[in-house]
């Protein structure tokens, strides 16, 4: 019985590598054209917070992602492995950025990344962690357009000290039955960015469902960052940091559950509700 012969590992000569959040990831290929696009992947998916350095020494085993095209397909490969491959430029660079962004959510250092919408309001931070499609961008998107400061979309980016800062990428808003998706800006939207990291007013646990009403029950904190967690994608890599953060953020936010409707309906409604509530929450 013969075995089976080990894979190859697939290394570039050519590529340049970015740092974000203290992460550092390298993007290789034979390809110059594609290597153009990386970059600009780099710049869509972190804005400001990637410093690029070019003709950077390359570690091939280390976080360092490889792109081709072979054969009608775009490949791509992780530390020499390939971990994709597919026919469409758009969905690979789609994903691409979004594998990029996940790098560098599970390996930052001194933060802890949460899956969540972030805005901020009257100087405090209102997040809502969820999974994709659970209307996080249109919700964030209704509240920056009625004044809230736009943080993030994707992720709610916590310091040491559970303040928030920003995650400045444009918002990826979904049409036609989610099955279009555009990048819009905070300026397109009347809004503005927020620009100072904040303590977080609130955590809002809920997702858009037809015809819900609005039922909020105040959880405790030990509930809320039971909540918090399965969103918490730093988590895994150093739980206790982890742990701690979230602890900051549940001692002084207050934690909010319902279903929600209608996010153009509900986002003023929302933002009244936090200013009535916060305030009786810290005269308590």
């Amino acid at each position: 019985m013969s075995k089976e012969r080990p894979i190859k590992p697939r290394y570039f000569d050519s590529g340049f590598c970015f740092v974000s959040y203290g992460v550092r990831i390298g993007l290789s290929s034979d390809d110059h054209d594609l290597l153009v696009k990386a970059r600009r992947t780099v710049v869509k998916a972190f804005g400001e917070k990637a410093e690029i350095f070019e003709d950077e020494h390359l570690e091939p085993q280390g976080r360092t992602f490889g792109i081709a095209y072979e054969n009608g397909e775009f490949r791509l490969f992780k530390g020499g492995v390939e971990i994709s491959a597919g026919p469409s430029e758009r969905n690979f660079f789609k994903y691409l950025n979004s594998i990029l962004r996940l790098e560098v959510a599970e390996f930052a250092e001194d933060r802890v990344f949460v899956h969540a919408g972030v805005v901020g309001w009257r100087g405090r931070a209102i997040i809502f962690p969820a999974t994709s499609f659970a209307g996080k961008s249109t919700l964030t998107a209704e509240l920056v357009k009625i004044g809230a400061e736009y943080y993030s979309d994707e992720y709610a980016v916590l310091e040491a000290n559970g303040y928030v800062g920003t995650f400045p990428r444009h918002l990826s808003m979904r049409y036609f039955g989610a099955t279009v998706e555009k990048d819009v800006s905070a300026a397109e939207l009347g809004g503005r960015l927020g620009e100072s990291e904040i303590p977080v007013g609130m955590v809002l646990f809920t997702a858009f469902e037809k015809g819900a009403a609005w039922n909020p029950e105040i959880l405790t904190p030990g509930a809320g960052i039971m909540e918090i967690i399965p969103n918490t994608l730093t988590m895994r890599r150093d739980p206790a940091f982890s742990l701690k953060v979230l602890d900051l953020v549940a001692q002084n936010a207050i934690m909010v559950k319902s279903p929600r409707g209608d996010a153009k309906k509900f986002a003023k409604f929302l933002l009244d509700f936090f200013d009535n509530n916060y305030k009786l929450a810290k005269m308590t």
